[in-house]
């Protein structure tokens, strides 16, 4: 894409990110979750875009502001977020965020997922794979990308078939 290089100050601040990673983990197990609708996720991101916003061209922009921004962006229905949130944690990758690399790319890999992307999907896992090899999730999340390509490849192939099979007959008929 046209990213610009990050500033030294970014990439100094990614080793805070990767600990209040390691403090998100640590505290996973209490979190309590309430539903949450697209009304209140996109709220959610008006709020963190403009936090976003107002540090991105400071000194030394917080990794942890764009990392918890992209991750909202990634959860909202429309897809220009998305792929907004994408792009975000791809910038994420290229400054070495340290352990929260495998956080980035788990991010990465569901969010191309859903965009429907399964060989970027798939990069993503097989790079989480090589940092983190005995990883069950980037195994689970490995074979999940390979079954949705090859389902959604198959309802390709059955949807040309009947597409093809459609307008045979329609020759036929128009021939007759």
């Amino acid at each position: 894409g046209s990213s610009t290089a990050p500033s030294g100050g970014f990439a100094a601040s990614a080793q805070s990110f990767a600990s209040a990673g390691r403090q998100a983990v640590a505290m996973a197990d209490t979190i309590v979750v309430p539903e949450v609708g697209p009304a209140s996720i996109l709220a959610e991101i008006e709020v963190l875009r403009e936090r976003y916003e107002q540090q991105e061209h400071s000194d030394v922009p917080s990794p942890k502001i764009q990392y918890d921004f992209a991750c909202v962006l990634i959860c909202s229905p429309r897809s220009a977020d998305v792929r907004e949130g994408a792009h975000l944690l791809e910038q994420l990758l290229e400054v070495d965020v340290g352990s929260a690399t495998e956080e980035c790319l788990h991010h990465l890999a569901l969010t191309y997922l859903k965009l429907g992307q399964y060989v970027r999907a798939k990069e993503c896992t097989e790079m989480w794979l090589c940092l983190e090899p005995r990883s069950g999730m980037a195994r689970m999340l490995n074979s999940l990308v390979l079954e949705r390509a090859s389902h959604d490849g198959l309802l390709g192939l059955l949807g040309l078939g009947l597409l093809g099979v459609g307008a045979a007959l329609a020759v036929i008929r128009r021939w007759t």
